[in-house]
C-alpha cells in the first residue's frame, strides 16, 4: 500500500497528518509513505525526522498524489493556488480520502458530490463516533478539546484584565466572568480552563444533557429559552439547527448575561 501525506494548504493550517512516530508503525506494517516535502514544518517535524524513520520525502505534490493509493490530509481538499488546481483534480479513481471532510456541511456537498463522480472513498473522521472501542480513532475530540482550551487561552490573553479573583494593597478585584455557548467537548475544555484560571463560569447549552455535564464541572447554567422538543432531534442524541425565530429567543435570554 502507498500512503500519501501531502502538505495543508488551508491558510493558518500548522498540522499534519501524521508525526514521524506514526509513519514508523505505517511502514513497519508494510506500507510506503510519500510525504511532501514541508509538510511537517508547521508542527515543528523536519522532513529529515521522517525520513529517518522510513518515508520517501516527495517535492511535487501532484507526483505524490498520482503514485498514492490512499491520502491522509487533515482538512478537507480545496483549491491550490500554488499548481493552479483543485486537490481533487490530482486525485484519481478508486484512491481513498482519510481527513475531516465534514460532509454535512453545505460548502463541502459540491465537493462530496465531486468526490463521488471521481470515484474517491472518503472515510471522514469526523464521523467517528464517541465509543470506547472507536477511542483511538477519534481524532474530532482530542481536536476539539484543543481547541477549546486554545481558544479560552486566546480569549483569556484578549481582555485587560486579571481572570482570577485578587485581593491586594489598592483593593479587591473581582474575578473574569466567562460565559461557554455550546458544551460539547472543545465547550467543556474551554470552561474547565476558564474555571482553572479562577473565572466566573456560565454556560448555555440547548441540549439538556450537555448542560448538566457542563454544571457537573462547577459552571452556572444560563437558560436558553429554547424547549426540549425543539432543540434536541427525536433520538435525543443531537441539537437541532433551530429555525430564526428560536435563534432570536436564544439571543434574547443571553443578551443579559452578556451585556
Amino acid at each position: 500500500m502507498i500512503i500519501g501525506i501531502p502538505r495543508e494548504i488551508m491558510p493558518g493550517e500548522n498540522r499534519v497528518a501524521a508525526i514521524p512516530e506514526t509513519v514508523k508503525k505505517m511502514v513497519g506494517s508494510g506500507a510506503t509513505v510519500l510525504f511532501e516535502k514541508g509538510a511537517g514544518t508547521g508542527s515543528h517535524y523536519s522532513d529529515d525526522s521522517y525520513r529517518a524513520e522510513g518515508a520517501v520525502i516527495v517535492e511535487d505534490v501532484k507526483e505524490l498524489f498520482a503514485r498514492s493509493e490512499v491520502i491522509l490530509k487533515v482538512k478537507e481538499p480545496r483549491y491550490n493556488q500554488e499548481q493552479g488546481c483543485h486537490e481533487l483534480e490530482m486525485m484519481h479513481k478508486g484512491q481513498y480520502l482519510i481527513t475531516f471532510l465534514h460532509p454535512a456541511s453545505p460548502a463541502n456537498h459540491d465537493m462530496v458530490r465531486q468526490m463521488a463522480e471521481r470515484g474517491i472513498t472518503g472515510l471522514t473522521l469526523d464521523g467517528v463516533p464517541r465509543i470506547s472501542r472507536a477511542q483511538s480513532m477519534d481524532a474530532l475530540s482530542s481536536m476539539s478539546a484543543c481547541a477549546g482550551y486554545k481558544g479560552m487561552i486566546m480569549g483569556v490573553n484578549a481582555i485587560s484584565k486579571f481572570v482570577p479573583f485578587v485581593t491586594s494593597a489598592v483593593g479587591r478585584l473581582k474575578p473574569a466572568t466567562v460565559l461557554v455557548i455550546g458544551t460539547g467537548v472543545a465547550g467543556l475544555r474551554a470552561l474547565a480552563t476558564a474555571k482553572g484560571l479562577g473565572a466566573s463560569v456560565y454556560a448555555a447549552d440547548i441540549r439538556p444533557e450537555a448542560s448538566r455535564n457542563a454544571e457537573s464541572l462547577g459552571a452556572v447554567i444560563v437558560d436558553t429559552g429554547v424547549p426540549e422538543e425543539v432543540a434536541v432531534s427525536p433520538d435525543g442524541k443531537h441539537a437541532n439547527q433551530l429555525p430564526e425565530r428560536w435563534l432570536e429567543v436564544e439571543r434574547e435570554h443571553l443578551g443579559d448575561i452578556i451585556s
